[in-house]
């Protein structure tokens, strides 16, 4: 049994501001898609890294060998799909499907989604609780939504890993659209169970997540 990871990294960083893909802004001298590959790389025998097809060599360059890098497609589905299909997966085997702007995610939580799988789970995403307080959104007139109960729900993360089947039919029968890998497993009625995530699986989204990323860089480069 092979344990893979499909790591997806298409995103513009127009957000960020950048003049490159976000996966290869740097931080601390090293590519974002280099650290998720590198903190996958504990866990995952093979890696395959989905990039924008204009910038396949600059991301080769950044992940130094560590990943194969293939083209993305035009969503989120389409590059993961290319990515599971790079891998040639056997059914038995595992895959975690992660995303490169969260970078820094700790390689306990990947073990942990990986170890829910093998005890049986059809698929395992770490989840956060929710801090903020919630509310519906805005009425027409601007007007407060009702609150909501914060305890009902958690923030997902990735890595999200599957039985290698799970992940490739879900991808073959889902639906457009879905906004993770693990809504479209579920909707075709398979068992997808969740596992604590950690602070460090945030996405590196906008300026303000570059301090947070730079000092844990910095915390993972101190001797």
């Amino acid at each position: 049994m092979t344990i893979a990871a499909v790591v997806t990294a298409a995103g513009s960083g127009s957000r960020l501001g950048a003049d490159v893909p976000k996966a290869l802004l740097h931080v601390e001298g090293r590519a974002l898609v280099a650290w998720a590959v590198s903190r996958l790389g504990e866990i995952a025998e093979a890696v395959v890294v989905t990039a924008p097809a204009a910038h396949l060599s600059a991301f080769e360059e950044a992940v130094d060998g560590a990943a194969r890098v293939v083209a993305g497609g035009d969503t989120r589905q389409d590059s993961v799909a290319a990515g599971l299909a790079a891998l040639a997966l056997d059914d038995d085997d595992i895959v975690l499907i992660h995303d490169a702007a969260r970078a820094f995610q700790d390689p306990s939580v990947a073990a942990a989604t990986v170890r829910a799988v093998q005890s049986g789970a059809d698929g395992a995403i770490p989840v956060l609780p929710v801090v903020d307080t919630l509310v519906t959104a805005p009425g027409p007139d601007g007007s407060v939504g009702d609150p909501v109960d914060r305890e009902a729900f958690r923030a997902v993360q990735t890595p999200q890993t599957f039985r290698a089947r799970v992940a490739l039919d879900a991808h073959r029968r889902g639906s457009a659209g879905a906004t993770d890998d693990a809504s479209l497993a579920r909707e075709l009625g398979y068992r997808i169970v969740a596992v604590d995530g950690h602070e460090w699986g945030f996405k590196v989204t906008r300026p303000s997540d570059l301090p947070l990323a730079l000092s844990i860089a910095a915390q993972l480069e101190a001797p």
